[in-house]
């Protein structure tokens, strides 16, 4: 018998031809069994993490196709398999997957780059940062705060004081105007009665603020930026 667990893609796996061997199971009805696991469960994505789709090349030469798994997919195949035989194949297996993940975790990592190394320790930098910043947003009450500490979030993966997920068309105030035939400065009143923007420099689903050069100089103001709800809203108030 082969090993029970190997290594393949600097991970402790074992494969579904060497489950379906040890536990005496046809290979095609092990290769279906995950299939229909993959199929079936709810987080079907969360699963394939944990199977990998391979091939192998049998005894008269062909191509045949195997699951490579890591130890929370066999955890999760295995699960089905029952009886004291099967049982002492499992302890079997976990004890394989621990002396391969001692041993990975005792082999000596290759050096990086120490540019390919500064640029990996600012990113996992930003995304701590990111990650802290979102953390605190979730736990509090007042929407203006949270849209913002959001957004820095967002600025610290990204850049940009926008979060992701609310990018969409936007227009500028000048841009509303033209589209509803009135001035830009009758836009801002009107969002102003309305109450449209968030408190600066955050955003909410009328619009975002976003920092532009002035007209009259190279210095930098904030304008705030409307949504296609934010132009529904002024053109509702603006047609009254």
């Amino acid at each position: 018998m082969d090993a029970l667990v190997i290594t393949h893609n600097k991970q402790a796996v074992t494969s579904s031809l060497q489950v379906a061997e040890t536990f005496g199971k046809r290979h095609s009805d092990v290769m279906e069994a995950i299939r229909t696991k993959i199929q079936r469960a709810e987080n079907s994505a969360r699963y394939l993490k944990m199977f990998s789709l391979d091939s192998y090349t049998d005894s008269k030469g062909e191509k045949r196709e195997l699951w490579y798994m890591n130890r929370d997919g066999f955890a999760f195949l295995a699960m089905g398999f029952t009886g004291k035989k099967a049982d002492e194949f499992k302890l079997a297996y976990i004890d394989a997957f621990n002396q391969m993940e001692d041993t990975l975790k005792k082999t000596p990592a290759k050096k990086l780059d120490p540019v390919l190394q500064a640029q990996l320790a600012i990113t996992k930098a930003k995304t701590a940062k990111a990650n802290a910043l979102y953390k605190i947003a979730c736990k509090t009450e007042s929407d203006s705060s949270k849209q913002w500490l959001l957004a820095k979030a967002a600025e610290s993966i990204t850049g940009e004081m926008t979060i992701p997920i609310m990018k969409e068309k936007e227009y500028s105030a000048t841009e509303v105007g033209k589209q509803l035939g009135i001035s830009a400065n009758k836009v801002g009143r009107i969002a102003n009665t309305l109450g449209l923007k968030a408190e600066q420099p955050g955003q909410n689903e009328f619009g975002r603020w976003s920092n532009s050069k002035s007209q009259h100089s190279d210095k930098e103001v904030a304008q705030w930026l409307y949504t296609d709800a934010g132009l529904e809203a002024i053109k509702v108030e603006a047609a009254q």
